[in-house]
């Protein structure tokens, strides 16, 4: 009977920690627990993060938002147009003893109009960074830089890394 006793008292010790213990994560969880910041319905786009890193102005952001205006009208045409042929490129799988050179030509649209997007990326940079101030322009470059570096490639087979970033 005092063996019993015993047991029930560690027993009921371990139950009453286990409920201040879960009573201390739950309020851990409700009151000091950062939460995740909600993202802001950024209306602004990447006219916030130019006028947050590089510092832009309004007149600034006016600007770039005129140049994205025409930028995206132009590249947004294009990557239609791409994935128009590459339906279709698709669609050559369906058939039998399909042409080499039909995929080549398919292939070879593809190609050029990802190269036209690209010029026109690359325009649209060098116009947004005309828009800069001296001060703002190595800001802004070494934001281009990162965004350019985030989908760096890493897997065999795909482009490699520049020679300064190999290790």
């Amino acid at each position: 009977m005092t063996q019993s006793r015993s047991n029930n008292k560690v027993l009921v010790f371990i139950v009453f920690l286990l409920l201040l213990t879960n009573i201390a994560v739950l309020a851990y969880f409700l009151f000091l627990c950062k939460k995740p910041a909600k993202k802001p319905d950024n209306k602004d786009g990447f006219a916030a993060v130019l006028r947050k890193e590089v510092g832009f102005n309004d007149e600034q952001v006016a600007k770039f938002n005129e140049l994205k205006k025409s930028h995206w009208s132009d590249a947004k045409a294009k990557m239609d147009q791409i994935i128009h042929i590459k339906n279709m490129l698709f669609d050559l799988t369906k058939t039998q003893d399909t042409v080499d050179a039909t995929v080549i030509k398919w292939a070879d649209s593809i190609a050029s109009l990802q190269e036209q997007v690209e010029i026109n990326s690359f325009r649209h940079v060098v116009q947004t960074r005309k828009i800069c101030t001296a001060e703002q322009q190595v800001a802004y470059d070494s934001l281009m830089k990162r965004i350019i570096n985030k989908g760096k490639s890493r897997k065999p087979g795909e482009a490699p890394l520049p020679a300064t970033d190999r290790k």
